[in-house]
């Protein structure tokens, strides 16, 4: 699942039912993040969650498994958790 997701974050549409499903505040952060990189929203999700599945340390994977554990749609909420580290600059911290 997380994988077919992962796949298809590119496509504008899927970007934007992700950001759907966000926090308004959170998915507003998200777009500005894109617009400060001057890329589109979908480029810089997609982008924003392969860095992390290409960089994330132990403990970040540790967490994220801890919280998609339980999740109804573990692929979702762990793209969810991902772009909600991305734009609290989580990862870059770790």
């Amino acid at each position: 699942m997380l994988g077919a997701l992962i796949a298809q974050l590119d496509r504008p549409e899927l970007a934007a039912q992700v950001l759907d499903t966000l926090d308004p505040d959170l998915a507003i952060a998200i777009e500005m993040r894109a617009a400060d990189a001057s890329m589109a929203t979908a480029d810089f999700v997609a982008g924003a969650v392969r860095a992390f599945i290409d960089s994330a340390d132990d403990d970040l994977w540790f967490q994220m498994l801890t919280v998609i554990r339980k999740a109804h749609d573990p692929g979702l909420t762990a793209v969810q958790t991902i772009l909600k580290w991305v734009a609290t600059e989580r990862q870059g911290a770790a």
